[in-house]
């Protein structure tokens, strides 16, 4: 439900007693803690969907739709955001209700509760104006990861501040920033101490490690070994757990700086188990704010 009120804080839309989310709200709704936008009332919101057609799909597809269309589609892609190729394959087998490897609109709108017959951006682009267009997971598929990317780069330009490189300062702060970890004060202590002034991060390199934080779960797994073991987890068999749980060679760039931020007493190893409660809280960062009932609460009044 908390999803539901994160929706209700970043639509900037009303139409006719519901409210709606423009692409833009939607991407800061992924990316903010939050942010202060007026409320306002449209009067048409069938027009708009003319802009879909003219987007071209791919990584950029919400930042050229900007404020130019209204949706509610944000309830349903905000649980894809971080999910890995397996968990969009479940996703949409669930939605496949008859099980003929397609969706089709009627299957689609059950997840869509609150849709109140309104054609939706979403539903235009899955399904056609007509919504007789059926869905296949390859299309579902692409539309996510196009989406996932497009959110790792906004996130890459906003802490990086719009340069081509992410500090690894700045690194630090995009990983703590959904958290409320007890040893943050520790962690920054670290980055002020062992990270040297002009240190970088490229944009592939971020988007590497974004992909294996969405394989978090899977490289949870092929770390238990070392748990049960007892065992420091070091830098080569790091590198290689992610390698095999998830595909991903972490250049080694990033690998230093993870072993900075999160070795807190210097033997360069690594409380595993900590640093995936840090990229858990990451993940988790579409339910995680409460207060926001308190918003939505005052929105109604």
């Amino acid at each position: 439900m908390i999803g539901i009120h994160r929706f209700m804080h970043f639509a900037s839309l009303e139409y006719e007693g519901e409210y709606y989310m423009t692409p833009r709200d939607f991407l800061f709704s992924v990316m903010f803690d939050q942010v202060e936008r007026k409320l306002f009332s449209c009067h048409c919101i069938y027009a708009a969907l003319l802009y879909v057609a003219k987007a071209k799909p791919g990584p950029t597809f919400f930042r050229e739709l900007g404020d130019k269309v209204y949706d509610i589609f944000n309830k349903v892609l905000l649980q894809f955001v971080a999910e890995p190729q397996t968990g969009l394959q479940i996703a949409f087998k669930m939605l496949d209700a008859d099980g003929n490897e397609q969706v089709e609109m009627k299957e689609f709108f059950k997840v869509e509760l609150d849709n109140c017959g309104v054609n939706t951006v979403l539903l235009v682009h899955f399904f056609g104006k007509q919504g007789k267009e059926k869905l296949r997971f390859s299309e579902f598929f692409r539309f996510m990861e196009n989406l996932q990317t497009e959110v790792q780069e906004m996130e890459f330009i906003k802490f990086s501040k719009g340069l081509s490189v992410m500090r690894k300062e700045d690194f630090a702060a995009w990983l703590l920033y959904f958290t409320d970890e007890e040893n943050n004060e520790i962690y920054w202590q670290n980055v002020k101490d062992r990270i040297e002034a002009g240190e970088n991060i490229s944009l592939e390199e971020f988007k590497t490690f974004c992909k294996f934080t969405n394989n978090l779960e899977d490289f949870s797994i092929a770390m238990q070994m070392f748990t049960v073991a007892n065992r420091p987890v070091k830098r080569a068999e790091f590198k290689r757990a992610v390698k095999v749980a998830t595909g991903q060679d972490l250049s080694d760039n990033v690998l230093d700086t993870i072993f900075k931020i999160f070795d807190l007493d210097g033997d360069d190893c690594l409380s595993h188990s900590e640093f995936l409660g840090v990229l858990r809280n990451r993940m988790h960062r579409a339910t995680r704010h409460s207060r926001f009932l308190e918003v939505c609460e005052k929105r109604k009044h």
